[in-house]
């Protein structure tokens, strides 16, 4: 591998009342804002038939990659390789995020089960599909029969 640098442009930011990461579980439990830039309100046509979104975010505080961490940051809970837990010591500190819609309006979505913080950049956002995007859908799709229909979302 090379170490070929790759440039994303943020779409928008998260807005919400979390400035750190110190309580993940409120953060995840509270509503939060993908605020898209108003360019791309042509690009959200048809999200409105989804309840649920993968949020794709870049971890834009984490403390730095970390080869080994505690997961959720419990010093409790024994230390394991930092690509079996979803900390954001990462190589490329970048989040993903299933959360639910809850309301759209122009460029702003609201959004619960959001775990990034306040100004997050967000890179991209997609419809949550079970077809693509669950172990249910997975072991369906191998079913040569299989069809996604509308209520797989």
């Amino acid at each position: 591998m090379d170490d070929q640098e790759i440039i994303f442009k943020p779409i928008g930011v998260v807005e919400n009342d979390f400035q750190d990461s110190d309580d993940p579980d409120t953060i995840r439990n509270s509503q939060s804002f993908l605020v898209l830039d108003e360019k791309y309100v042509p690009a959200l046509e048809g999200i409105e038939h989804y309840s649920y979104l993968l949020v794709v975010y870049h971890i834009d505080r984490s403390p730095g990659y970390h080869e080994r961490v505690h997961p959720m940051g419990d010093p409790s809970i024994p230390e394991r390789g930092v690509f079996s837990t979803r900390s954001p010591c990462r190589p490329n500190p970048i989040g993903i995020t299933i959360v639910e819609i809850l309301g759209i309006e122009a460029s702003i979505i609201k959004v619960a089960g959001l775990d990034a913080l306040n100004g997050s950049p967000i890179l991209d956002i997609k419809p949550y599909e079970e077809h693509f995007d669950s172990p249910v859908g997975l072991q369906r799709g191998k079913e040569r029969s299989y069809q996604p229909s509308d209520t797989d979302h």
